[in-house]
């Protein structure tokens, strides 16, 4: 039989460890999402024509800006990353207006004039509302609907094409493998055992037929680029990777006219 101090010594690292995963789940909300409630841009500034959008999601109202392009009969979907809200992105939806593509980009629950407050599941949801608006309300066909996610919202598009294997095709932008290995990486002292297997993309990406297109900076030191490459690895074809020697968050600065042509070329071949 076990003595009563094993007993004891045995009880309290269960409570520990009980302790310690309650805390690293209080702590991993503010760890992971840096939203802005304040839009410190709008699209005029940019010379964008836009319409507001308001989607509901779960239990609220979820805001973004549709942009109608001018060419293309494709309609892309942009997920965010984790900081700041989609006005900090409008000089790239600029960026990509000579592709003449329909953009629709939202705000997840927390973020900017977005209700809530951000979860991970909630993202997803959020993500997944995006692809109901577009395909139910303004009857898009999946077929000509492309999902884009950028550093976190690389998550969010691959949890909205698991829901609807029928879109286009998939650009994963600076994404990573899951957030384990994120945090295994970011934060070496947490217990990986303890952090949320959400956002687990190199899961998600083996299961999605759809194209895909892989981008990501060779220099990225937030998010280094051997995430991509185990991603590809992972990923079902057709599937596309494309280095490009830049950081985490200047890839279509740094990849400038050849970025463009790229992108362009991929979802007009779709």
């Amino acid at each position: 039989m076990l003595n009563k101090g094993l007993l004891l010594f045995a009880l309290f690292l269960a409570l520990a460890a009980v302790s310690l995963r309650a805390v690293v789940k209080i702590a991993e909300p503010k760890l992971l999402f840096h939203p802005q409630t304040g839009l410190e841009l709008n699209p005029p500034f940019f010379g964008l024509s836009f319409v507001d959008v308001v989607i509901r999601s779960g239990e609220f109202n979820i805001h973004g800006w549709f942009f109608p392009g001018d060419r293309s009969k494709k309609f892309v979907i942009f997920y965010h990353g984790n900081a700041g809200n989609m006005s900090d992105r409008l000089a790239f939806i600029k960026f990509m207006k000579p592709a003449g593509l329909n953009f629709l980009m939202i705000d997840y629950r927390g973020y900017g004039r977005s209700e809530g407050w951000p979860t991970i599941d909630g993202t997803g949801e959020d993500a997944v509302a995006a692809v109901d608006w577009m395909s139910k309300k303004r009857k898009v066909p999946l077929s000509r609907i492309v999902l884009w996610g950028r550093s976190l919202g690389v998550g969010a598009a691959l949890v909205a094409a698991e829901r609807y294997p029928g879109v286009a095709g998939v650009i994963l932008e600076s994404g990573f493998v899951s957030m384990r290995r994120m945090a295994s990486e970011i934060y070496p002292f947490l217990p990986v055992a303890f952090v949320t297997d959400g956002f687990d993309n190199g899961r998600i990406v083996s299961k999605i037929n759809a194209p895909k297109l892989f981008i990501h900076g060779t220099q990225d030191q937030l998010i280094p680029f051997r995430h991509a490459e185990e991603l590809y690895l992972r990923a079902l074809g057709p599937k596309r990777i494309v280095p490009v020697v830049s950081g985490h968050n200047d890839t279509y600065i740094r990849g400038g006219s050849e970025y463009l042509r790229i992108v362009e070329e991929w979802i007009s071949g779709l």
